[in-house]
């Protein structure tokens, strides 16, 4: 899943081969730099820019939000399930339930920003 500064996201394909910066630049986002995981938790990953905000990268408030913890991340950010404690390169992707849940908290924040947000309307015919 790929979090955008203003609350966009996408769900993108994970593979074992996948970095997070190719990630970023298959899904038509430049220059995404060097980027590095941070464990949230023991099943979740999150990566980002480190050297973002010494280049006036905006912060990625969706991102904190989301995730809950103290951490700014400036940027778009990748989220990725655990990362083997052997390789830091490497990650699993985020299985079924995990995609659910965080895009389910992820809309049902209050403070995120719904612009460019398609929600299917009932159809009339």
């Amino acid at each position: 899943m790929i979090l955008q500064n203003d609350g966009g996201f996408i769900l993108a394909d994970w593979s074992p081969t996948t970095t997070s910066r190719g990630l970023l630049i298959r899904e038509g986002i430049h220059k995404p730099g060097r980027m590095s995981p941070q464990r949230v938790d023991p099943t979740l990953t999150v990566w980002s820019n480190p050297d973002a905000p010494w280049k006036d990268v905006p912060a990625n408030h969706a991102a904190q939000r989301l995730l809950n913890i103290p951490w700014v991340f400036c940027g778009p950010v990748v989220l990725t399930g655990a990362i083997p404690y052997s390789c830091a390169i490497e990650a699993e992707g985020l299985s079924q339930d995990q995609a659910l849940q965080l895009i389910e908290r992820h809309l049902s924040g209050k403070r995120v920003l719904m612009r460019g947000l398609h929600i299917p309307a009932q159809r009339t015919r």
